[in-house]
């Protein structure tokens, strides 16, 4: 009897069936069996939801253990195609970077990452080898395997959403502001050089040449004129004309294996020790055809080289770049296939104002604080007959000599100054100046005249190549010469200071002449002068050459 009531309290309680009676039974409280089986229901419901978690966990742990193999190659796979974007993407920020550009901060960022997951995954490549060979995988460590196909998951995870970030699809650098790109110059001057300019830069912009060759004396502002166009160009925000500039300064002592290291050193190529000449030649040559259409500036060239011994593409219209090189030589031009474009002096206006600057600061300089009239006087007279020494008249001639002395061959030089005997804007006979050079001894008489004048007409024609002297044959193509004006001044400013002396009036329209010359003169010149007779009595014991002509008729003038 009182099993069948708690048989039917139970199902009462658990809503089996309705309650329709009251439970009396001797002491036993009104009740208490209700309340018993819920807390047993209570208990038996938090027991199924443990069972359930723990089967879960122990079905992801089985999970992790049977997935453990596709993981690792499922990682390896990824980790493929991760190198292979990373490969990419450097690649990407190693041609910005020739061309100027900077790997953007959001790229080096995600390339370290890159170099970071390389070494996870190589760390849990390794503890799977390690676990495989354990053993001869006879007795598996199944909580370590656990643990790796578990990282291993993460991984994947983490590398997937490294190679959807590295797609950079607005590029990966960030080039550099154009202005770095600029050289340091002085701002052209003067109508002769702005016209210049123009004309070497619309053979730079248009089609036809391919090689620009800009020749002249040494200091006459062949570099400064190319600085100009090189910014002018390189600054240029939109409508570029080329994707990459690059000024090279060869100077007079470079061999093809200089001028290739010079090049790499500007590509940021790198050079091994043991690379021979057709090793740099390939380097330089790959580096520049990644440039696509550039502009190769090659400064102060003194001796012709082979573009593709260099290792230089040759400029066409199908790649569209282009070689300007600076020389002095303009015999160089031709051998280069070269369109030779002579940078001249300045014309005589010019040619004055710069140097009322030069003076002027020079003078200012030398005379600032003199409040004394007859210093002042004293100070005229020497600047009139040039013999004041002035400083900034240096900076005149500086650039200017420079091309003197590297002439190089003395006699060269004996004979360019020679020249400077001659008055100002002389037009010199090639035949009577070449006879002179050999009165006087500076063409050695060792074979026949002909000879001698073959010699002569060899140095004339180099004189002239380097700009020293200019060409103005006259109308019936007799050959003359004459010297630019601020190069025959620096001729005679050299004279007074260096062998052989000279003594210059030439030109000076003097009808007497009080001076003493001085007794180590080797060549006076009083040309185109008035003088009817010389006072004094001078003791040049060294003097080779005299000049007296007296100015010739306008017919006799070419």
């Amino acid at each position: 009897m009182l099993c069948a009531l708690k048989l039917k309290a139970c199902h009462v309680a658990y809503g089996l069936m309705p309650s329709t009676h009251s439970f009396r039974t001797s002491g036993i409280r009104k009740g208490h069996y209700p309340i018993f089986v819920r807390d047993r229901v209570s208990l038996d419901g938090a027991a199924t939801e443990g069972v359930k978690a723990l089967c879960f966990c122990l079905s992801r742990q089985i999970d992790y253990q049977k997935q453990l193999k596709q993981n690792m190659e499922t990682l390896e796979s990824k980790r493929r195609t991760l190198i292979a974007t990373n490969n990419d993407i450097k690649r990407r920020v190693e041609f910005a970077e020739l061309q100027g550009g900077s790997a953007s901060n959001q790229v080096t960022h995600w390339l370290q990452e890159v170099e970071s997951m390389e070494r996870k995954v190589s760390d849990a490549q390794r503890d799977f080898e390690e676990q495989k060979n354990c053993w001869k995988g006879l007795f598996p460590n199944y909580y370590r395997r656990r643990e790796i196909s578990k990282k291993s998951s993460i991984l994947i995870g983490q590398v997937d959403g490294l190679i959807t970030n590295g797609k950079f699809v607005n590029g990966v650098t960030e080039p550099l502001p154009l202005v770095t790109n600029a050289l340091p110059t002085m701002p052209i001057v003067g109508k002769t050089a702005e016209l210049i300019q123009r004309e070497i830069l619309d053979c730079i912009l248009g089609m036809e040449k391919k090689i620009i060759g800009v020749h002249g004396m040494g200091g006459v502002g062949k570099t400064t004129i190319m600085r100009n166009i090189h910014n002018d160009l390189s600054q240029q925000s939109e409508s570029k004309h080329f994707d990459c500039f690059i000024w090279i300064t060869v100077s007079n002592d470079v061999d093809v294996n200089k001028l290739q290291r010079k090049i790499a050193k500007e590509l940021k190529i790198d050079m091994e020790e043991d690379d021979d000449e057709n090793d740099r030649a390939r380097k330089i040559f790959n580096a520049l055809k990644r440039r696509k259409k550039f502009l190769l500036i090659l400064d102060d060239m003194w001796k012709q080289f082979d573009l593709d011994e260099v290792g230089i593409p040759i400029p066409s219209e199908e790649n569209g770049c282009k070689v300007v090189l600076t020389t002095r030589d303009k015999g160089i031009c031709g051998p280069m296939q070269a369109h030779a474009i002579e940078v001249r002096v300045l014309s005589e206006d010019e040619s004055w104002e710069f140097f009322k600057n030069i003076v002027a600061v020079g003078v200012g300089g030398s005379m600032c604080g003199v409040d004394n009239a007859a210093v002042w006087m004293d100070a005229l007279k020497d600047l009139k007959e040039a013999n004041g020494g002035f400083k900034g008249i240096d900076k005149v001639f500086t650039p200017l000599k420079f091309s003197y002395t590297r002439l190089g061959d003395t006699l060269l030089q004996y004979c360019f100054l020679f020249c400077s005997l001659y008055p100002e804007d002389h037009k010199i006979s090639a035949n009577e100046l070449i006879n002179n050079w050999i009165y006087e001894g500076l063409i050695d008489k060792r074979g026949t005249r002909e000879d001698d004048i073959n010699k002569g007409h060899t140095i004339l024609d180099q004189l002239v190549k380097v700009s020293m002297l200019e060409r103005c044959d006259n109308r019936v193509g007799a050959m003359f010469v004459k010297m630019h004006d601020l190069i025959r001044d620096m001729a005679i400013y050299i004279t007074r200071a260096e062998n052989p002396r000279s003594v210059i009036y030439a030109g000076r329209q003097l009808q007497d002449l009080s001076t003493e010359f001085p007794e180590d003169a080797e060549r006076i010149s009083l040309m185109d002068n008035d003088i009817e007779e010389l006072s004094g009595e001078p003791n040049c014991q060294h003097l080779l050459t005299l000049f007296l002509q007296k100015k010739p008729s306008t017919e006799d003038l070419p």
